[in-house]
């Protein structure tokens, strides 16, 4: 099965490496010694039984974003370029996994994540517009190449555009018919050979020409401080990028086939896999969603599919890469604007507008950034928005005042309890749980909604915080609750704490919280404390929460 899995992989990676390639700016043949270096090292050092790993169209198209501004035209810099860059995101991912930061792969956020992948999508449609129709486009930021594109129209040439327009639909109609296929492949083999048929050369339609046979020559880059200086950011965001992709990619396979990975070690290989990329003249790599999907589709259980694929690909590079001579380059463009459009996810950002209006809200303007700044900038864009979309939950958590129902253990929310059935608290003890560690980001406002309940109350005695998710208490916190402390000494109301974690109760001795408060306020559960409220107040009501509104923000009496 392995054998068949290989096979199936080497089919579908030929035409995708030198489309991806031609997108990051490269010859074709870079695609595929990418492939060949990275699929090779990967198999001897990764542990995804189906992982694949080569060029990627969203990080093809980072390393054209970070190359071209500084290859000025020139090939052979463009190539060195490439081989620094792959080198320097290599050497971070080998970083990143020596500190063992495979939790990265949560650093991007779903929506942005989501919102980074259709800009870029987007990008990588707009890039492709001028091979489609055979105009020549200069402008490569994604509105100005429109706009270049509209104010063109009439340069269309009508042959290569006849051509590109017919690959497209005969693509998706080869996904449609014969879903199980290689369709790439097959329209590549129904182009060339209608190239060579119709002789469209002659026609100007432009075609691949010829690739050098053979294996790529393996040296290491020559490392220039100014080049590394100017390469190291652009390599922070493809790395920052691909480490998250391939983590979960192997992850999600992992689960599906009943094994466990590593992520430290995934990271490992596919910083090694982006190093042996850079020696055979290759560009940045990562993991392949469609050839790591087709590949346990065929029945992958192992390593070994990566290496035949490997070995398939050497033996197309040593005796039959001069058969994509043929190839008209619109076709290549129709095929990476086939795939553009079928990256663009419009149904999943309905669904989380359906459930999540703020998270939609950042998935498109996470798209909007990648379109407006570029492929490079919309990352840190996408990276500050995640951060963003964090601390706006951490500044303000939920919360919720308890109190106990009738017929249940413990103490619930006091909404969840009224549409569950008879609620009831005890006369002047308010019970607050905050759902959030205490930082400085929320400090305030903990400090704010405890004021104001106290206030809509009337009588309180004590307030008990019930710290069971207050996992970490910075200083500027400990300072609010010290505040606070004072506060309602100041009015005669005691303050309490139950269920209070390791940690905290740490920071609470280290930040003279304990002593000020006393020892003595602190219960292992909010009963005990209860208990021991009931005992110096025996003279407390016990009232129906259906008689005193409680709504998350006051306490109102009817």
């Amino acid at each position: 099965m392995d054998i068949f899995a290989g096979v199936s992989v080497c089919i579908v990676l030929i035409p995708a490496c030198v489309a991806y390639a031609d997108l990051a700016g490269l010859p074709p043949q870079s695609g595929l010694y990418t492939a060949l270096a990275g699929m090779m090292c990967y198999a001897l050092f990764g542990h995804s039984r189906q992982l694949i790993v080569g060029p990627d169209a969203a990080l093809s198209l980072l390393v054209a974003a970070a190359i071209g501004p500084l290859a000025g035209g020139n090939l052979a810099q463009y190539i060195q370029l490439s081989s620094i860059l792959a080198l320097l995101v290599g050497v971070l991912m080998l970083i990143a996994a020596k500190a063992k930061l495979g939790a990265i792969a949560d650093l991007l956020s779903k929506p942005v994540l989501l919102g980074f992948m259709n800009g870029a999508a987007l990008i990588l449609i707009a890039s492709q517009l001028g091979k489609w129709t055979g105009i020549q486009l200069h402008e490569s930021a994604f509105f100005p190449r429109l706009v270049e594109l509209i104010n063109h129209l009439t340069d269309i040439h009508s042959t290569t555009l006849i051509i590109g327009t017919l690959s497209v639909l005969l693509l998706a109609l080869l996904r449609f018919l014969t879903p199980k296929l290689p369709a790439a492949i097959l329209l590549f083999i129904i182009a060339i050979f209608t190239a060579y048929g119709l002789e469209l050369g002659k026609h100007g339609v432009i075609l691949l020409g010829e690739l050098p046979a053979g294996l790529p020559h393996l040296a290491a880059p020559h490392l220039l401080l100014s080049e590394i200086t100017l390469l190291l950011p652009a390599a922070a965001g493809i790395a920052l990028l691909a480490m998250p992709e391939g983590i979960l990619l192997a992850r999600a396979f992992a689960q599906k086939n009943g094994y466990e990975i590593d992520p430290n070690r995934e990271l490992m290989a596919l910083g090694l896999a982006n190093i042996t990329a850079s020696l055979a003249q290759g560009f940045a790599l990562g993991a392949s969603q469609s050839r790591t999907a087709i590949n346990d589709a065929a029945g992958s259980k192992s390593t070994l599919s990566g290496l035949v694929a490997a070995l398939l690909l050497l033996i197309f590079l040593l005796f039959l890469s001069d058969s994509l001579r043929h190839l008209p380059v619109t076709t290549l463009s129709a095929l990476l604007i086939f795939a553009g459009v079928n990256l663009i996810e419009v149904r999943a950002w309905v669904e989380m507008f359906r459930i999540d209006k703020t998270a939609a809200f950042f998935s498109l303007i996470t798209t909007m950034g990648v379109l407006a700044v570029g492929i490079l900038p919309g990352i840190i864009v996408g990276i500050l928005l995640s951060l963003a979309y964090l601390i706006q939950f951490m500044a303000r958590p939920f919360d919720a005042v308890l109190c106990e129902a009738e017929g249940r253990k413990g103490f619930h929310d006091v909404g969840e309890a009224e549409i569950s059935g008879s609620s009831r608290y005890l006369q002047g003890l308010l019970v607050y749980r905050f759902y959030a560690p205490l930082l400085f980001a929320n400090s305030s406002y903990f400090f704010d909604r405890i004021c104001q309940l106290v206030a809509n109350d009337g009588d309180t005695r004590w307030v008990l915080i019930d710290a069971q998710a207050i996992t970490f208490l910075d200083v500027t916190a400990a300072e609010q609750l010290l505040r606070l402390n004072t506060m309602l000494e100041e009015a005669g109301i005691d303050l309490k704490f139950a269920r209070c974690n390791r940690p905290l109760r740490e920071a609470l001795d280290r930040y003279g919280i304990t002593p000020a408060i006393g020892a003595d306020s602190f219960f292992s559960h909010v009963h005990d404390a209860l208990h021991e409220y009931k005992h110096l107040y025996p003279d407390v009501v016990t009232e129906p929460v259906g008689t005193t509104e409680w709504n998350g923000i006051d306490r109102r009496r009817n």
